[in-house]
């Protein structure tokens, strides 16, 4: 079993604290009371709970065995391992001999799993706990170069003067761009498009530091 500690001002903000955090259910855990005072025993009370549940009920493990099922229904053969786990994050990586089918072109098929994985382990909860799926350092390539095409595209348009758009990105690639061009003298990187899929506009904007 796994045990952890939860605090709040009655016992029904403790409560809703754990089962957010947790991303779990009343029903899935069991909830030991005790009454807390404040420091030296003076001010305000506060509650704190004891919430205990099975280990395979973890945000990490959940979000593993979810992984392994969706590259079994794909036929994939693959290692799943949980590599970091908090309350804001869970960082798991896929080892597959069938990397290329995974990650697809230009990292769809691995951004569409990361989605997916996202939207169903934190639907119906306030809080969202990030869920990041990498194969093979990818992501980490990815950005690497992402980075150099953003640096290479700033300096065209710093000649030429001339807006460039680039490649319809996912969020996290558009984020890399824009963090990689934000210090850039004379260079705006603006976002345009609807939905979670939209393209980056660089632009020359003389003065801007």
């Amino acid at each position: 079993m796994i045990n952890r500690e939860f605090n709040g001002k009655t016992e029904d903000e403790a409560i809703e604290l754990a089962l957010e955090t947790l991303k779990l259910g009343k029903n899935q855990v069991q909830i030991k009371t005790e009454n807390k005072s404040g420091f030296l025993g003076f001010g305000k009370k506060e509650v704190s709970i004891k919430v205990s549940f099975e280990e395979d009920l973890l945000f990490g493990n959940r979000c593993l065995m979810l992984v392994k099922n969706l590259l079994e229904k794909m036929d994939v053969d693959a290692k799943i391992y949980l590599l970091e786990e908090d309350d804001e994050r869970v960082v798991i990586e896929i080892e597959s001999p069938e990397s290329a089918i995974i990650i697809g072109k230009k990292g769809k098929n691995l951004e569409s799993i990361q989605t997916i994985i996202n939207v169903i382990m934190n639907k119906n909860f306030k809080t969202w706990t990030k869920v990041i799926i990498d194969i093979g350092n990818y992501r980490m390539r990815r950005e690497r170069n992402l980075k150099k095409i953003a640096i290479d595209i700033a300096r065209q348009v710093k000649d030429d003067k001339k807006p460039v758009f680039l490649e319809p990105m996912n969020p996290f690639e558009r984020r890399i761009i824009h963090m990689a061009l934000k210090d850039f003298d004379d260079i705006e990187t603006i976002s345009e498009g609807d939905g979670n899929i939209k393209r980056i506009k660089v632009v020359y904007q003389q003065g801007k530091v």
